[in-house]
C-alpha cells in the first residue's frame, strides 16, 4: 500500500495549523528552521513543502524579506488536481457532515460500469448509495460500484468512506482517478434525490477510479449542491 511522502505529510501538517487559526492571511510565517522544528521533520522537508504550498498558491517568498501567506489564496482547499475522498471534500468546503442515508445492494450496472471493469453484462456488482446530510439539508447524493470479492464485509456495516475501507481491509489504495464533470439532467434519478431547493443546481463527477497497479476498483458517480460546493485547478503552461 503506497505512502504520503514525508514532503506532503509536513504540507498537510502545516494546512492543520493554518485551517486552526494558528497564521493569519497575509502574516510571515516563521524560518524554514522553525517551521522545521514546529512540525518535527528535517529543513530539507520542510523547504520540499514549502515548494508544494507555493504551487498551491498559497504562499508567496519575498527575496530578502520571508515567506508569507497570501491575504486572498489563490486556490481553495478543494483542488481538483488532488484525489480525496467525498468525506474530505465536505470537509474542507467547511461543511459539518451529519448522520449519511446508506443503502447497500447486489445487481446489475450499466454498459459504462461493465466497460470500465472489463466485466460480461450479466455481472453483478456491490452498489453503495449514500445521501449525506448536513444542517443545510441533503449535500451530496453518491452511488459506488465495486466487484463483490471486496464487499463481503459491507453486507455487515457500511464504512463511512470506502476509500478507508478498501485501505483498511484489503490493504488496497485508490491511487488515481479519471474524474469527468458535467451537470446532470434534471430528471436524472439520483440528481432527484438531492432535493434541491428552489432555484439550486447540482453538478455530478464521474469518476474511475484505480489502485496502485491500474487495475479499476471503483465506478462513482457523485452529485453535489453547487452552492455549498467550489472547485478549482491549477493549470501551466508548458
Amino acid at each position: 500500500m503506497g505512502q504520503k511522502s514525508s514532503a506532503l505529510r509536513a504540507k498537510e501538517a502545516f494546512l492543520t495549523l493554518y485551517q486552526a487559526g494558528e497564521f493569519a492571511p497575509g502574516s510571515r510565517i516563521p524560518s524554514e528552521m522553525d517551521m522545521a522544528t514546529r512540525l518535527g521533520v528535517s529543513r530539507e522537508t520542510w523547504r520540499k513543502a514549502l515548494a508544494l504550498l507555493r504551487s498551491d498558491g498559497l504562499l508567496v517568498s519575498k527575496h530578502g524579506s520571508g515567506t508569507y501567506l497570501l491575504e486572498q489564496p489563490r486556490r481553495i482547499v478543494n483542488d481538483l488536481a488532488q484525489l480525496q475522498s467525498m468525506s474530505k471534500m465536505i470537509a474542507a468546503a467547511g461543511i459539518e457532515e451529519k448522520e449519511s442515508h446508506v443503502v447497500g445492494s447486489v445487481g446489475r450496472a450499466s454498459a459504462d460500469v461493465t466497460r470500465f471493469f472489463e466485466a460480461p453484462a450479466d455481472e453483478e456488482f456491490f452498489i453503495l448509495e449514500r445521501i449525506r446530510h448536513a444542517d443545510c439539508g441533503i449535500i451530496s447524493a453518491s452511488i459506488g460500484y465495486l466487484p463483490q470479492k471486496y464487499t463481503q464485509e459491507l453486507m455487515e456495516q457500511m464504512p463511512p468512506s470506502l476509500f478507508r475501507y478498501l485501505e483498511e481491509t484489503h490493504g488496497i489504495r485508490i491511487s488515481r482517478a479519471l474524474t469527468e464533470l458535467f451537470i446532470p439532467a434534471a430528471d436524472d434519478p439520483l440528481r432527484i434525490k438531492l432535493q434541491l431547493p428552489e432555484g439550486r443546481d447540482a453538478f455530478g463527477f464521474r469518476q474511475y477510479h484505480y489502485d496502485s497497479r491500474g487495475n479499476p476498483l471503483l465506478y462513482s458517480l457523485d452529485y453535489l449542491r453547487s452552492d455549498l460546493f467550489h472547485f478549482t485547478i491549477m493549470r501551466t503552461r508548458p
